[in-house]
């Protein structure tokens, strides 16, 4: 799977950062709440816009399609009107492109049948699932895999943090059990949750410095601070937070020196999004008992709603209690937040084009630098939370039949 030439491509980038600064829609809320903090409308559309992406590769996985898929999806994210619109829009993208690809309609009872079938294989049954972490552990997961080992370290700055918050009586600044003995693997089979993780990886620093509900008791914070993956104003949102719940000078100081201890331990300043794709077949999560059925329904079901009914995610959570070995998973960078919203590869393309007039050999060896999107692979353990997952999923993110139902009618 050659995910490499479709993520670095700058048109792709472009829609993202359109979707994400989409000033029609910049200042909305969705009306889903992850974890207590209010979530963008923006946000939501990038994960859906990404889901797309993920599931294009998974069933396509041709780069002589992707261009065509791009100026489709621009075309796309530039005209949907509500965020179901632009899941059904996606799906049909991704029926229209098999079609193609198959030289069949999308009318003739057996085509739709034959399209089915294809993204049934392509995305089930040699498809895959997910694991988000940030890219500090890129070599461990490459080398070793995915573990269940427990940072000793880590857990007691975590207890020490959560110790003093619950002192000030608010309880689970961290989510995350901190009494666990052994720690699951935690999986999803939603390309878009998977994403979404991605961003936050790990759930716990994310908490402790933007993404807890109880920065919603203060008056102002910068709510990008840990997507953007900015050191200063992360620790200003968390010393904020230490000042809000009145904590002592003692408490408040061991509180910002263990942050930035993690920070440091965990590269935070430079961290990317990744994510560990797993053979559907390692989990045994690579049929569907109803899948017959799925494909006699073509003539009196809406086809959108078809496939739907086969990506949908079915395991918003996978509890992994055994080691993935890395022979069973491929590591894949994706865009981060930051170089999406800054747009950092097109001022780079920019940079380029500027100095065309110039001495190329002077300025080569830079710009070659410059316009690489030169991901960098890692791994950290999930500690997805159930309730996020699957409010996630219900809202927006799994293609959920009844948003499919309510629009096409069916």
């Amino acid at each position: 799977m050659n995910f490499k030439a479709l993520l670095k491509n700058e048109h792709l980038l472009s829609i993202l950062h359109n979707v994400l600064m989409n000033e029609t829609t910049k200042n909305q809320v969705s009306n889903a709440s992850i974890n207590g903090e209010s979530y963008s409308y923006n946000r939501y559309s990038l994960l859906i816009t990404m889901d797309i992406v993920i599931k294009y590769q998974i069933i396509i996985n041709n780069e002589t399609y992707n261009n065509y898929f791009l100026n489709k999806l621009d075309t796309i994210t530039s005209n949907y009107s509500n965020h179901e619109d632009l899941i059904i829009k996606g799906n049909s993208l991704l029926i229209e492109l098999v079609s193609n690809r198959l030289n069949v309609t999308t009318t003739k009872t057996e085509d739709k049948k034959q399209i089915l079938k294809y993204i049934y294989d392509k995305y089930i049954v040699n498809g895959y699932c997910f694991h988000s972490f940030p890219s500090v552990f890129k070599e461990q997961t490459e080398e070793v895999g995915l573990t269940q080992d427990i940072d000793i370290k880590e857990l007691n700055d975590l207890k020490k943090i959560d110790y003093i918050f619950s002192n000030h009586n608010y309880k689970n600044i961290i989510s995350r059990n901190l009494k666990e003995k052994s720690r699951a693997i935690y999986i999803t089979d939603s390309p878009a949750m998977a994403y979404y993780y991605a961003f936050r990886s790990p759930e716990y620093m994310a908490e402790l410095t933007s993404l807890s509900k109880y920065y919603n008791y203060l008056k102002d914070y910068n709510k990008d601070a840990f997507y953007d993956k900015d050191y200063y104003k992360c620790k200003s949102n968390l010393a904020s937070l230490c000042s809000h719940v009145n904590m002592t000078t003692k408490e408040e100081t061991t509180v910002l020196k263990t942050f930035d201890r993690r920070w440091k331990a965990l590269n935070l300043s430079e961290s990317l999004p990744c994510i560990a794709f797993i053979k559907r077949s390692d989990l045994a999560k690579d049929s569907l008992p109803n899948i017959n059925e799925i494909i006699k329904s073509v003539d009196t079901i809406e086809l959108s709603y078809l496939v739907s009914k086969i990506t949908d995610s079915k395991y918003p959570v996978i509890r992994k209690y055994s080691n993935i070995s890395s022979l069973y998973l491929s590591v894949i960078t994706m865009p981060s937040y930051r170089e999406i919203k800054n747009n950092e590869f097109l001022t780079q393309e920019k940079v380029k084009v500027a100095l065309t007039t110039k001495k190329r050999e002077i300025y080569r060896e830079e710009i070659e630098e410059e316009k690489k999107f030169d991901f960098k692979y890692a791994y950290s353990y999930g500690n997805a939370n159930v309730v996020a997952l699957t409010g996630i999923l219900l809202i927006t993110l799994g293609l959920t039949l009844t948003i499919i139902l309510n629009v096409l009618g069916g």
